[in-house]
């Protein structure tokens, strides 16, 4: 007996789909993965990928062919989203099942991008950099600031949304070239989700990318050699700290310890880190703990805000309760918790078919199946003793990186 299936083909030009069949979904839900993101840029172009999804993706910008189709499709209740990432740009719809062949058909038509108006390159330029302000002056920059300090000015490192001065001067040229690079049938990853027959709907994919010839693409190779550092901006009597300690990767089955260790040391009112810098000295109103994984690299990382004056004492209890952990172990009552706590997440993800979709999308570009039994199996693996492990191994200073919007890198520095 079994729960999940996958069903996966190749087609004739290189292009990878994956079918997940769920008998009780009454929606379709169908998505474009395309390994292209941040980390394939450099600080010159960073910020193209990005700019590449507004102008291939957004339905004002698509050649009439794609507009119509996928206007339609909104027109009939369908949810419609794009997203770029550090490591993948994805294009998702979801639907009635009974849309199937106009989801693939609106999906093949949007990757014949082409021949863009200078007029409408000029109007989303507009666009992001207003997104580019809203973003840096929003809490969205906490987590990119701690991964930049973590891995610098490259690969992981880089901002998803860009710099400003880049967004400002990519041309028609920068934008068409790149796409026809990287936006290849070999480069691309099509995964289907809903109660569809799997042998019909990829031959429909097959019939619908035909014209889809496969071009060579080579991904930069990732550069991730960068010490952990120290970043600080702005000025303020409230401080938004993030300490973080590089991990595991994706590919790693130290992540699930790495992930169990987060969830002990700041997930929920009975972690280590809320109850004693909230609850018992008084000294933060947020905190909490976060762990993730890429392809290329991982981390832990403790966000916590507090006064200017209390970041010393914060500081410290935190490296307190790490060392306590190195030191003497979590309890089994806190490896139960967190435990379980995980596995309710992952047992929730089927429930949500766009998290579900991209969930599997995400590990298929690993090379890796999402399977909801697997996840729980490996959470379950996990002892008291794999959680100190990668506390002693993770969590050192010279792992370790400090970022913060609320004062400057001089006085984070002195908390070393």
């Amino acid at each position: 007996m079994y729960y999940e299936s996958i069903s996966k083909a190749m087609l004739e030009n290189c292009m990878k789909v994956v079918v997940r069949k769920t008998n009780q979904s009454r929606n379709l839900s169908i998505g474009m993965f395309v390994n292209h993101g941040s980390k394939d840029e450099t600080i010159h172009n960073n910020g193209i990928s990005h700019f590449i999804e507004h102008m291939a993706f957004s339905h004002e910008n698509m050649n009439v062919a794609a507009k119509q189709m996928v206007g339609d499709l909104l027109d009939n209740g369908a949810r419609y989203e794009a997203y770029t990432g550090k490591e993948m740009t994805r294009c998702c719809i979801t639907s009635q099942t009974s849309y199937s062949k106009d989801i693939i058909k609106a999906l093949s038509n949007i990757v014949k991008f082409r021949d863009i108006p200078e007029e409408r390159i000029k109007h989303e330029r507009a666009i992001i950099l207003q997104e580019a302000d809203t973003y840096f002056a929003s809490s969205k920059v906490k987590t990119e600031l701690s991964e930049r300090t973590l891995w610098g000015e490259r690969s992981l490192g880089l901002f998803v949304i860009g710099n400003q001065e880049n967004i400002s001067r990519f041309t028609k040229e920068d934008i068409e070239s790149r796409f026809q690079k990287y936006y290849t049938p070999s480069n691309t990853l099509m995964v289907i989700q809903g109660n569809v027959d799997p042998d019909e709907i990829i031959n429909n994919i097959a019939t619908e990318f035909d014209f889809w010839r496969n071009n060579k693409v080579s991904n930069p190779l990732p550069m991730l050699e960068v010490s952990p550092s120290v970043t600080g901006i702005g000025n303020s009597n409230r401080v938004n700290l993030t300490i973080s300690f590089v991990g595991p990767s994706f590919r790693s089955r130290k992540k699930y310890a790495m992930a169990i260790l987060s969830d002990i040391l700041g997930d929920g009112l009975k972690s280590r880190l809320f109850l004693e810098l909230r609850e018992k000295r008084e000294l933060v109103y947020s905190i909490y703990s976060y762990s993730l994984s890429y392809g290329l690299g991982g981390y832990l990382a403790i966000d916590l805000n507090c006064q200017k004056e209390k970041l010393d004492e914060c500081f410290n209890v935190v490296m307190e309760i790490v060392k306590d952990i190195q030191g003497k172990g979590v309890t089994s009552e806190e490896l139960e918790r967190a435990r379980a706590s995980r596995i309710t997440s992952t047992l929730q993800i089927p429930n949500d078919s766009v998290r579900h979709l991209n969930t599997t999308g995400r590990y298929a570009l690993y090379n890796k199946d999402f399977f909801v039994d697997n996840e729980v199996f490996e959470l379950m693996s996990i002892t008291e003793e794999d959680v100190r492990e990668i506390a002693n191994e993770m969590c050192d200073e010279s792992n370790m990186a400090l970022s913060a919007v609320g004062t400057n890198s001089e006085s984070l520095i002195s908390l070393l």
